[in-house]
């Protein structure tokens, strides 16, 4: 079962069949290697495998989002984020006993769509009905998975993650363009701007949860759905 899962760790981010994968078989303790492996794996399961029921994540067509946080009342439709493919594994951790394990990863990163605000945002009041788009600068991500190893529906043994956990950290920076904030008042607009800029690293620790969250649902949800498509018996080799 050991090495079962070993393969089937480094499918999580692919979901192709074992005659496609083109990494090494690693052993639980080589971490390196599993980074390796997740590395090589992690554009090919964004870019969606329709026969597992993995859909296109990058880009990735977000869920409506609403939210009121810290004075701040935000809503978000028609999103689009984009860079996921394009991420840096830095690491890779397991836990057969716990049955969890953890993947350290970073990504440029950009969201698009329409936005409402209304309230704070830290000491300034914000209003506004436009266009949004964010673009951080290595956005450090790590999502835990906890699992369970069950029998499928056909019998076969499949691995069943139950729950996801995330902290993440805009490292470098990040950038906010906002259309007709105050009703397109260009000075109030103009010095929102700035400020949010300035305060990038405050603003997206403070704000960017929910969006990151958001993002997490839609990566766990396929992660689940490539595990029940696929016994362990026919995603690796003897």
């Amino acid at each position: 079962m050991f090495f079962k899962i070993i393969c089937l760790t480094v499918l999580v981010f692919a979901g192709v069949q074992s005659a496609e994968l083109p990494v090494a078989k690693c052993n639980l303790e080589d971490s390196a290697c599993l980074r390796t492996s997740f590395q090589k794996m992690m554009p090919i399961f964004m870019t969606g495998i329709p026969d597992a029921n993995v859909e296109v994540l990058d880009p990735m067509e977000m869920d409506d989002l609403a939210f009121e946080l810290a004075g701040l009342q935000f809503t978000m439709t028609g999103g689009l984020m984009k860079g996921l493919k394009n991420s840096i594994v830095d690491g890779v951790q397991w836990d057969t006993k716990k049955k969890t394990f953890t993947v350290d990863f970073h990504m440029d990163n950009s969201v698009k769509g329409h936005y409402t605000a209304n309230g704070r945002i830290l000491i300034l009041p914000i209003t506004g009905d436009g266009q949004i788009k964010i673009r951080l600068k290595r956005l450090q991500m790590k999502i835990k998975i906890t699992y369970d190893v069950v029998k499928g529906s056909n019998g076969k043994d499949i691995i069943k993650p139950k729950k996801y956990s995330f902290d993440f950290d805009a490292q470098e920076s990040a950038h906010y363009q906002l259309t007709n904030l105050f009703n397109g008042n260009k000075e109030l607009s103009e010095t929102m701007l700035t400020f949010l800029n300035e305060n990038w690293k405050q603003i997206a620790a403070e704000f960017g949860r929910p969006m990151i969250d958001l993002a997490s649902k839609r990566i766990f949800k396929n992660v689940v759905n490539f595990f029940e498509a696929n016994p362990i018996e026919e995603i690796t080799s003897a």
